[in-house]
């Protein structure tokens, strides 16, 4: 005799709150026995289920999206247990407007750019954590002689960190034969 599979059931979820798009943890019990048995998953009444990441019978992670209210329940659903419930709720934070020259505080996801365990004594400042290569695109400098760069874009910078960059001249100097298809 087989027994029947229980909802799910959400117990914790980390971080509790933030800002929409914040990647957040799902803890409970039988939230699903695979990838194909979650078929559902809302938080604050916003469909989270093309972002989940079934990690276990215990653990989803996924990002929250343009919730529809600022509080609400974590709902995860699969084909063997059903609709489930939640003894949490998260909040979602709305971010402040801010001008170009405000302070602000960003969360920096340090782990895409380098190590921290081997480098956390090194003392890299934070401008040394930017990518290499922002675009993703092979790098083919060299094309256009900097006199001629300089002219065309007089006072302006190619280096994004710059208050002067100019994305044009940052684009000639670094993606010159790349090409950029429409979609229409």
């Amino acid at each position: 005799m087989s027994r029947a599979r229980q909802p799910p059931l959400v117990t914790g979820i980390s971080p509790n709150e933030g800002i929409s798009w914040t990647k957040v943890t799902i803890r409970g019990e039988n939230l699903g026995t695979g990838p194909t048995d979650l078929i559902g998953l809302t938080i604050c009444g916003h469909n989270c289920l093309l972002t989940a990441e079934w990690m276990s019978a215990s653990k989803i992670v996924c990002r929250v999206g343009q919730a529809k209210n600022d509080k609400g329940d974590i709902i995860v659903t699969t084909k063997s247990g059903g609709r489930g419930t939640s003894t949490v709720s998260f909040k979602l934070l709305k971010p402040e407007k801010i001008g170009i020259l405000d302070q602000s505080a960003v969360w920096v996801d340090e782990m895409n750019y380098y190590d921290m365990r081997t480098d956390r004594n090194k003392g890299i400042p934070p401008l040394s954590l930017r990518p290499a290569n922002p675009l993703g695109i092979e790098i083919d400098k060299g094309r256009f002689p900097q006199k001629d760069l300089e002219t065309l874009f007089p006072g302006m910078s190619a280096d994004f960190t710059s208050e002067n960059f100019s994305a044009a001249w940052y684009l000639i100097e670094n993606h010159s034969t790349a090409r950029f298809v429409a979609i229409i």
